[in-house]
Protein backbone atom coordinates (compact mmCIF):
# COMPACT_ATOMS: atom_id res chain seq x y z
CA UNK A 1 0.00 0.00 0.00
CA UNK A 2 1.36 3.42 -0.97
CA UNK A 3 1.68 5.90 1.89
CA UNK A 4 0.32 9.41 1.58
CA UNK A 5 3.72 10.84 2.44
CA UNK A 6 5.24 8.99 -0.53
CA UNK A 7 3.02 10.76 -3.07
CA UNK A 8 2.59 14.18 -1.43
CA UNK A 9 5.76 16.21 -1.78
CA UNK A 10 4.79 19.79 -0.98
CA UNK A 11 2.71 21.75 1.52
CA UNK A 12 0.01 22.79 -0.96
CA UNK A 13 -0.71 19.27 -2.16
CA UNK A 14 -0.60 17.98 1.40
CA UNK A 15 -3.25 20.51 2.43
CA UNK A 16 -5.38 19.60 -0.58
CA UNK A 17 -5.17 15.93 0.42
CA UNK A 18 -5.95 16.77 4.04
CA UNK A 19 -9.15 18.54 2.98
CA UNK A 20 -10.16 15.43 1.04
CA UNK A 21 -9.73 13.17 4.07
CA UNK A 22 -10.62 15.20 7.17
CA UNK A 23 -13.82 17.13 7.74
CA UNK A 24 -13.42 20.92 8.10
CA UNK A 25 -13.07 22.57 11.49
CA UNK A 26 -11.54 19.45 13.07
CA UNK A 27 -9.96 20.56 16.34
CA UNK A 28 -7.21 17.91 16.46
CA UNK A 29 -6.15 18.28 12.84
CA UNK A 30 -6.25 22.06 13.07
CA UNK A 31 -3.96 22.10 16.08
CA UNK A 32 -1.49 19.64 14.57
CA UNK A 33 -1.52 21.48 11.25
CA UNK A 34 -0.63 24.73 12.97
CA UNK A 35 2.16 23.07 14.98
CA UNK A 36 3.65 20.72 12.37
CA UNK A 37 2.55 21.75 8.88
CA UNK A 38 0.61 19.52 6.51
CA UNK A 39 3.48 17.32 5.32
CA UNK A 40 4.56 16.34 8.81
CA UNK A 41 0.92 15.89 9.86
CA UNK A 42 0.46 13.27 7.14
CA UNK A 43 3.66 11.51 8.19
CA UNK A 44 2.48 11.48 11.81
CA UNK A 45 -0.87 10.02 10.73
CA UNK A 46 0.96 7.05 9.19
CA UNK A 47 3.24 6.32 12.14
CA UNK A 48 2.55 4.92 15.59
CA UNK A 49 4.22 7.82 17.37
CA UNK A 50 2.55 9.52 20.30
CA UNK A 51 0.25 12.37 19.24
CA UNK A 52 0.75 15.27 21.63
CA UNK A 53 -2.40 16.08 23.57
CA UNK A 54 -4.18 12.83 22.69
CA UNK A 55 -4.59 9.56 24.55
CA UNK A 56 -3.68 6.36 22.72
CA UNK A 57 -7.36 5.70 22.03
CA UNK A 58 -8.02 9.22 20.71
CA UNK A 59 -4.89 9.05 18.56
CA UNK A 60 -6.11 5.78 17.06
CA UNK A 61 -9.50 7.34 16.26
CA UNK A 62 -7.81 10.35 14.65
CA UNK A 63 -5.52 8.12 12.54
CA UNK A 64 -8.36 5.85 11.40
CA UNK A 65 -9.71 8.46 8.97
CA UNK A 66 -6.38 8.48 7.11
CA UNK A 67 -6.27 4.69 6.90
CA UNK A 68 -9.51 4.69 4.91
CA UNK A 69 -8.02 6.90 2.19
CA UNK A 70 -6.95 5.66 -1.23
CA UNK A 71 -3.86 7.42 -2.57
CA UNK A 72 -4.61 6.68 -6.22
CA UNK A 73 -8.09 8.21 -5.96
CA UNK A 74 -6.68 11.25 -4.16
CA UNK A 75 -4.10 11.79 -6.90
CA UNK A 76 -6.77 11.47 -9.59
CA UNK A 77 -9.00 13.99 -7.80
CA UNK A 78 -6.17 16.53 -7.61
CA UNK A 79 -5.42 16.15 -11.32
CA UNK A 80 -9.13 16.46 -12.17
CA UNK A 81 -9.43 19.67 -10.13
CA UNK A 82 -6.43 21.20 -11.89
CA UNK A 83 -7.81 20.27 -15.31
CA UNK A 84 -11.15 21.85 -14.40
CA UNK A 85 -9.39 25.13 -13.63
CA UNK A 86 -10.15 25.01 -9.92
CA UNK A 87 -7.57 26.92 -7.92
CA UNK A 88 -6.29 26.68 -4.36
CA UNK A 89 -5.05 29.12 -1.77
CA UNK A 90 -3.02 28.24 1.32
CA UNK A 91 -1.52 30.38 4.10
CA UNK A 92 1.44 32.30 2.73
CA UNK A 93 -0.08 32.83 -0.71
CA UNK A 94 -0.32 36.46 -1.79
CA UNK A 95 -4.12 36.30 -1.98
CA UNK A 96 -4.71 34.20 1.13
CA UNK A 97 -7.17 36.20 3.29
CA UNK A 98 -5.19 36.99 6.43
CA UNK A 99 -8.48 37.52 8.29
CA UNK A 100 -8.87 33.74 8.43
CA UNK A 101 -5.70 33.50 10.52
CA UNK A 102 -7.76 34.90 13.41
CA UNK A 103 -9.47 31.50 13.55
CA UNK A 104 -6.30 29.90 14.94
CA UNK A 105 -6.67 26.11 15.08
CA UNK A 106 -10.02 26.49 13.29
CA UNK A 107 -8.43 28.04 10.22
CA UNK A 108 -9.29 26.13 6.99
CA UNK A 109 -6.66 23.72 5.70
CA UNK A 110 -6.97 25.13 2.17
CA UNK A 111 -9.39 27.21 0.10
CA UNK A 112 -10.65 25.82 -3.22
CA UNK A 113 -11.56 28.63 -5.61
CA UNK A 114 -13.31 29.50 -8.84
CA UNK A 115 -13.13 33.11 -9.97
CA UNK A 116 -11.33 36.28 -8.94
CA UNK A 117 -9.18 35.35 -5.94
CA UNK A 118 -7.81 38.89 -5.66
CA UNK A 119 -11.10 39.77 -3.92
CA UNK A 120 -9.79 37.92 -0.87
CA UNK A 121 -6.76 40.22 -0.65
CA UNK A 122 -8.90 43.32 -0.18
CA UNK A 123 -8.97 45.03 3.24
CA UNK A 124 -11.25 43.38 5.76
CA UNK A 125 -13.28 46.59 6.04
CA UNK A 126 -14.27 46.24 2.37
CA UNK A 127 -16.12 42.95 2.94
CA UNK A 128 -19.61 42.63 4.43
CA UNK A 129 -21.45 39.34 4.87
CA UNK A 130 -25.20 39.24 4.27
CA UNK A 131 -27.08 36.16 5.38
CA UNK A 132 -30.44 35.08 6.70
CA UNK A 133 -33.43 32.82 6.25
CA UNK A 134 -33.80 30.50 3.29
CA UNK A 135 -37.58 30.62 3.72
CA UNK A 136 -37.50 34.41 3.69
CA UNK A 137 -40.32 36.89 3.31
CA UNK A 138 -40.62 39.20 0.33
CA UNK A 139 -39.85 42.10 2.66
CA UNK A 140 -36.70 40.38 3.92
CA UNK A 141 -35.49 39.84 0.35
CA UNK A 142 -36.26 43.47 -0.48
CA UNK A 143 -34.11 44.59 2.46
CA UNK A 144 -31.30 42.25 1.42
CA UNK A 145 -31.37 43.59 -2.14
CA UNK A 146 -31.35 47.20 -0.98
CA UNK A 147 -28.51 46.53 1.45
CA UNK A 148 -26.40 44.72 -1.15
CA UNK A 149 -27.02 47.46 -3.70
CA UNK A 150 -26.08 50.20 -1.23
CA UNK A 151 -22.91 48.33 -0.25
CA UNK A 152 -21.98 47.91 -3.90
CA UNK A 153 -22.45 51.64 -4.49
CA UNK A 154 -20.17 52.25 -1.50
CA UNK A 155 -17.55 50.01 -3.18
CA UNK A 156 -17.93 47.24 -0.64
CA UNK A 157 -17.82 43.55 -1.48
CA UNK A 158 -20.85 41.39 -0.64
CA UNK A 159 -20.18 37.97 0.92
CA UNK A 160 -22.97 35.39 1.16
CA UNK A 161 -23.53 31.64 1.01
CA UNK A 162 -25.46 31.21 -2.24
CA UNK A 163 -28.55 29.79 -0.52
CA UNK A 164 -32.19 30.40 -1.33
CA UNK A 165 -33.83 33.43 0.23
CA UNK A 166 -31.75 36.24 1.73
CA UNK A 167 -28.36 35.11 0.42
CA UNK A 168 -29.54 34.61 -3.14
CA UNK A 169 -31.19 38.04 -3.10
CA UNK A 170 -27.92 39.61 -1.91
CA UNK A 171 -25.85 37.97 -4.65
CA UNK A 172 -28.31 38.98 -7.36
CA UNK A 173 -28.46 42.58 -6.22
CA UNK A 174 -24.68 42.87 -6.04
CA UNK A 175 -24.30 41.49 -9.56
CA UNK A 176 -27.14 43.64 -10.91
CA UNK A 177 -25.44 46.73 -9.45
CA UNK A 178 -22.18 45.84 -11.15
CA UNK A 179 -20.55 45.02 -7.83
CA UNK A 180 -18.29 42.30 -6.49
CA UNK A 181 -19.54 39.28 -4.59
CA UNK A 182 -18.17 36.11 -3.02
CA UNK A 183 -20.14 32.90 -2.47
CA UNK A 184 -18.80 30.78 0.39
CA UNK A 185 -19.93 27.21 -0.23
CA UNK A 186 -20.50 24.20 2.05
CA UNK A 187 -19.83 21.89 -0.90
CA UNK A 188 -17.36 21.60 -3.75
CA UNK A 189 -17.05 24.64 -6.03
CA UNK A 190 -17.58 22.35 -9.02
CA UNK A 191 -21.14 21.48 -8.04
CA UNK A 192 -23.18 24.60 -7.24
CA UNK A 193 -25.75 24.07 -4.50
CA UNK A 194 -28.67 24.49 -4.24
CA UNK A 195 -29.36 23.18 -7.74
CA UNK A 196 -31.98 25.87 -8.29
CA UNK A 197 -29.23 28.48 -7.95
CA UNK A 198 -26.88 26.86 -10.45
CA UNK A 199 -27.18 29.69 -12.97
CA UNK A 200 -26.75 32.34 -10.27
CA UNK A 201 -23.71 30.62 -8.75
CA UNK A 202 -22.11 30.11 -12.15
CA UNK A 203 -22.46 33.88 -12.69
CA UNK A 204 -20.83 34.45 -9.31
CA UNK A 205 -17.93 32.19 -10.34
CA UNK A 206 -17.61 34.03 -13.68
CA UNK A 207 -17.91 37.60 -12.38
CA UNK A 208 -16.96 37.23 -8.72
CA UNK A 209 -15.61 34.37 -6.64
CA UNK A 210 -16.85 31.01 -5.42
CA UNK A 211 -14.82 29.57 -2.55
CA UNK A 212 -14.98 26.49 -0.31
CA UNK A 213 -12.83 24.69 2.23
CA UNK A 214 -14.14 21.29 1.12
CA UNK A 215 -12.77 19.71 -2.08
CA UNK A 216 -14.36 19.45 -5.53
CA UNK A 217 -17.08 16.83 -5.58
CA UNK A 218 -17.94 17.26 -1.90
CA UNK A 219 -21.63 17.44 -1.03
CA UNK A 220 -23.14 19.74 1.62
CA UNK A 221 -23.84 18.30 5.08
CA UNK A 222 -25.11 19.81 8.31
CA UNK A 223 -21.59 19.88 9.75
CA UNK A 224 -20.21 21.59 6.64
CA UNK A 225 -22.93 24.25 6.79
CA UNK A 226 -22.08 24.90 10.44
CA UNK A 227 -18.35 25.01 9.69
CA UNK A 228 -18.92 27.40 6.80
CA UNK A 229 -20.53 29.96 9.12
CA UNK A 230 -17.20 30.67 10.81
CA UNK A 231 -15.60 31.43 7.42
CA UNK A 232 -18.37 33.81 6.41
CA UNK A 233 -17.98 35.65 9.71
CA UNK A 234 -14.18 35.73 9.69
CA UNK A 235 -13.92 36.96 6.09
CA UNK A 236 -15.87 40.16 6.79
CA UNK A 237 -15.65 43.10 9.14
CA UNK A 238 -19.42 42.88 9.67
CA UNK A 239 -22.13 40.26 9.24
CA UNK A 240 -25.73 41.32 8.72
CA UNK A 241 -28.41 38.73 9.50
CA UNK A 242 -31.34 40.26 7.64
CA UNK A 243 -34.01 37.81 8.68
CA UNK A 244 -33.92 34.48 10.49
CA UNK A 245 -35.92 32.04 12.55
CA UNK A 246 -35.65 32.31 16.33
CA UNK A 247 -33.69 29.05 16.56
CA UNK A 248 -31.77 29.54 13.34
CA UNK A 249 -28.30 28.04 12.91
CA UNK A 250 -27.49 31.20 10.96
CA UNK A 251 -27.95 33.37 14.04
CA UNK A 252 -26.14 31.10 16.49
CA UNK A 253 -23.28 30.09 14.21
CA UNK A 254 -21.87 33.45 13.11
CA UNK A 255 -19.43 34.44 15.81
CA UNK A 256 -16.28 35.67 14.10
CA UNK A 257 -13.36 36.85 16.22
CA UNK A 258 -13.49 40.62 16.61
CA UNK A 259 -16.30 40.94 14.07
CA UNK A 260 -19.61 42.78 14.25
CA UNK A 261 -22.88 40.86 13.85
CA UNK A 262 -25.99 42.91 13.09
CA UNK A 263 -29.12 40.84 13.51
CA UNK A 264 -32.45 41.68 11.94
CA UNK A 265 -35.91 40.40 12.90
CA UNK A 266 -36.51 36.78 13.85
CA UNK A 267 -39.78 34.94 13.76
Amino acid sequence: MTNLSDVVQDERTARMVLSMIVEPDDAVSGRLLRQLGALELLRLAERDDVVAGLSAVDAHVWRSQFQRSDTRTLEQNIVAAERAGIGTLIPGDKEWPSALDDLGDRRPYVLWTRGTTSFLARPLSDLVTITGARASTSYGEQVARRLASDLTNAERLVVAGGAYGIEGAAHRAALASGGDTIAVMANGVDRPYPVGHRELLERVADLGLMVSEVPPGAVPTRHRFLARARLMAALSAATVVVEAGARSVTVTGLNGPGRTVISGPTS
